[in-house]
C-alpha cells in the first residue's frame, strides 16, 4: 500500500514486477504478491467493557467491566477465569512478564498473576524494607510497564522508574529513576536494550541504569502496550506508523515510507501468522489521516499571459 506515490508511479520496478495499491481494504497481500480476501470475525466470548488484551507463553489476559480474566480454550469454546478485581475501571491496564508471573497496573492499583509457583514476589505485597545500606519502597503504579534485565520498569507520567534487580517489587526512591522530555506512552524492552516512547522514541541500550539516552527516532507514539515476538523482537504503533526492532534493538519503520499518516490517541498491535504470512496488526482509538493521501491524482500547470 501506498499513498506518497502519485497514481501514475504505481508501478514496482521491473525485476520485481506487480504494482503498488492505493488502499488495501479487508485484503492480505501474500508473501507472493497476490492478494486474498481476508478472513472474518466471529464474536467467542460477550463483554460488558472488554479491553487491555496481553499475551505470554500462552496465558491470555483481559480486563471486562473492572476485572481482570485469564482466557482458555476448551475445545472450541473460549472460557475465562477471574484474576483480580478492580482494575481497568478508569484505564487501560498494562502488564509485563516477570520471570513466571506476570505484573499488571492501571496506574492507580497493582497486581500480579502466578500461573505456576516460582520466587517471583507478589507485586501488591509490597512493602517498605532495608536491604543492606538501601531503604526500598514499593514500586509505584504506572501508565505502562515492562520488564529488563532483572528489573521491573514502570511509566509514572514522563518519569521512568526502575526496581532494584531482582526485586520487581522494589525501588530505591533516591536512584532509581530516569526522567523524559514528556510523558511516557510506551515501553518495549528487547535483549539489547529498551525503547521509551515520549516527544521521542529513545533508546536505553543495555537497559538502566541509563549509560546513555540516545534519540532512535524524532517522534513518539500512541499510549499502548508493545507487542512481543517468539524471535525476540518487538512492534508498536508510532506516530508515523507500524515499528519493529529485533532483539538487538535495530529499529525499523515499516510504513512510513509509503504510508503518510498521523497518529494519535490511543493504539494496540497484535503479531498474526497464518496461512504462511507474517504480519503485524493495528487497532487505533482515533482514525489515522492514512486516508489523507488516497484519491486521483491531479496536475496543473499555470500559464501567466503577459500584459
Amino acid at each position: 500500500m501506498d499513498n506518497r506515490a502519485p497514481d501514475f508511479k504505481m508501478a514496482l520496478p521491473k525485476d520485481t514486477g506487480g504494482h503498488l495499491l492505493r488502499d488495501a481494504f479487508n485484503v492480505d497481500v501474500t508473501p507472493q504478491g497476490t492478494l486474498k480476501s481476508r478472513a472474518g470475525y466471529a464474536l467467542a466470548l460477550a463483554g460488558a467493557d472488554s479491553h487491555s488484551a496481553f499475551d505470554s507463553d500462552g496465558v491470555a489476559l483481559y480486563c471486562d467491566a473492572g476485572n481482570v480474566y485469564r482466557l482458555e480454550l476448551s475445545g472450541d469454546q473460549v472460557e475465562r477465569s477471574l484474576v483480580a478485581s478492580g482494575y481497568g475501571a478508569l484505564a487501560p491496564v498494562r502488564y509485563a512478564r516477570v520471570n513466571e508471573a506476570i505484573y499488571f497496573t492501571d496506574g492507580v492499583r497493582v497486581g500480579s498473576y502466578h500461573p505456576v509457583s516460582g520466587p517471583t514476589p507478589s507485586w501488591s505485597d509490597a512493602a517498605a524494607t532495608t536491604v543492606g545500606d538501601q531503604a526500598l519502597v514499593p514500586m509505584p503504579p504506572g501508565s505502562c510497564i515492562a520488564h529488563h534485565g532483572a528489573r521491573l520498569l514502570v511509566a509514572v507520567g514522563s518519569v521512568l522508574v526502575y526496581s532494584e534487580p531482582f526485586l520487581p517489587h522494589l525501588r530505591d526512591p533516591a536512584r532509581g529513576f530516569e526522567m523524559f522530555p514528556a510523558p511516557i506512552t510506551c515501553i518495549a524492552a528487547v535483549e539489547g536494550g529498551v525503547f521509551v516512547l515520549a516527544d521521542k522514541t529513545y533508546f536505553i541500550a543495555g537497559g538502566f541504569p541509563a549509560q546513555e539516552v540516545r534519540a532512535a527516532l524524532p517522534y513518539g507514539g500512541p499510549a499502548q502496550q508493545a507487542g512481543y515476538r517468539d524471535d525476540g523482537g518487538a512492534h508498536w504503533m508510532s506516530a508515523r506508523g507500524l515499528c519493529s526492532c529485533d532483539k538487538q534493538g535495530a529499529l525499523v519503520n515499516l510504513q512510513e515510507q509509503h504510508v503518510a499518516m498521523a497518529v494519535t490517541g490511543s493504539a494496540a498491535t497484535l503479531f498474526r501468522e497464518a496461512d504462511g504470512m507474517r504480519a503485524v496488526v493495528a487497532a487505533l482509538s482515533e482514525p489515522s489521516s492514512s486516508a489523507a493521501g488516497v484519491g486521483s491524482y491531479a496536475q496543473a500547470r499555470i500559464v501567466r499571459k503577459d500584459p
